[in-house]
């Protein structure tokens, strides 16, 4: 599917992963933080992603977010790209799936093409954080 969206790489400040932003009448515009680790990038890449489909189903013509390093979402929007990304990339079924197989934290990270913070917080939100993940 064809979203009509740019999506760059740039080098941003140390603390920002990345941004969408779209102005009315133009394609919105992802930009991510070339600076950050491609497993980071993935993720926030998905994350702008989220923000993306909740504007559009909100028919929002202009907007902008700027996502910082290690921030915790604070608000509706913030929270719904953040699941918007870990649903993406780690979908729920298959994700389970291959916890319950035993992989460790590093197998899910190279499985799912994230890093292993964002393994953990899946594994935290779904239940699944033991001693054996």
């Amino acid at each position: 599917m064809k979203l009509g969206m740019r999506v760059y790489r740039a080098y941003l400040d140390d603390d920002e992963s990345g941004r969408i932003s779209k102005r009315a009448g133009e394609p919105a515009e992802i930009v991510i933080n070339a600076n950050e680790p491609l497993l980071r990038q993935n993720f926030t890449c998905a994350h702008e992603l989220g923000h993306w489909f909740e504007r559009e189903r909100q028919d929002d013509g202009e907007y902008s977010f700027v996502d910082h390093r290690n921030a915790k979402p604070n608000d509706a929007r913030e929270w719904f790209a953040e699941h918007f990304a870990a649903n993406l990339l780690m979908p729920t079924r298959e994700f389970i799936a291959a916890a319950d197989e035993g992989l460790s934290v590093a197998s899910l990270s190279d499985r799912f093409v994230v890093s292993q913070p964002a393994v953990r917080s899946r594994l935290r939100a779904l239940g699944l954080l033991d001693g054996g993940h």
